[in-house]
C-alpha cells in the first residue's frame, strides 16, 4: 500500500520514469536530496577548524549546506506531500539516520573520541533532530530563509540547554 502511495505522490512532482513497479524511481524523486545533502554536510563539517566547539561547527556546516539544499526544486510540492501522507515521514527519518551515522564518524575523528563514544552520537542525533524539527515545522512559502531561521532557532535552544522559551 505504501509503495503505491509513494508512486502516486511522487508523480505529483514529476521526473519519474514510468515502470511497472516504479517504486525506486518514485523514492528517488522524493528523496534525491538525501545522499547529496549528507555528502555535502559531511564534507563541510570535516573541513571545519578543530578548535571550534563541535555544536558550533555543526551549526555552521549546516548553514553552509543550506544553499545547495535550497537549490533543489520541488520543495513546496514535497512538503505538501509529506504533510498529506504522514507515512512518508519514516523515509525522512531513515535519511536523517543515515546522515547521523556519517556525522558520528566525522565527529569522532574531529573530537578525538574513542570509537563508540556517546558524545559524538549525541551531537549527531541533536543535529538530526534540529533538521527534522525545523523541516517539519517549516512552511516552504517562507523560502530557505524561513528554514534557516528555524534551524538557527533550534540550535539556539540546544545551546541554551533547551530551556522553555519566553512567551
Amino acid at each position: 500500500m505504501l509503495a503505491v502511495k509513494v508512486i502516486d505522490v511522487a508523480q505529483g512532482i514529476g521526473g519519474i520514469a514510468h515502470r511497472q513497479d516504479g517504486v525506486e524511481e518514485a523514492e528517488a524523486a522524493l528523496f534525491a536530496w538525501d545522499q547529496r545533502l549528507t555528502d555535502e554536510l559531511a564534507s563541510k563539517l570535516a573541513a571545519r577548524r578543530s578548535h571550534e566547539p563541535p555544536l558550533t561547527a555543526l551549526r555552521r556546516a549546516m548553514d553552509d549546506t543550506l544553499p545547495s539544499f535550497a537549490a533543489q526544486t520541488g520543495w513546496h510540492a514535497r512538503k505538501k506531500l509529506f504533510s498529506a501522507y504522514p507515512e512518508l515521514r519514516t523515509k525522512i527519518l531513515h535519511a536523517v539516520f543515515r546522515l547521523e551515522t556519517r556525522l558520528i564518524d566525522i565527529l569522532t575523528d574531529c573530537i578525538g573520541c574513542p570509537a563508540g563514544s556517546l558524545y559524538p552520537r549525541l551531537l549527531a542525533a541533536a543535529t538530526g533532530s534540529v533538521f527534522r524539527a525545523a523541516f517539519t515545522t517549516w512552511t516552504p512559502e517562507t523560502g530557505i530563509k524561513g528554514l534557516q531561521a528555524l534551524i538557527d532557532q533550534a540550535f539556539g535552544h540546544l545551546a541554551a540547554g533547551l530551556s522553555v522559551p519566553a512567551s
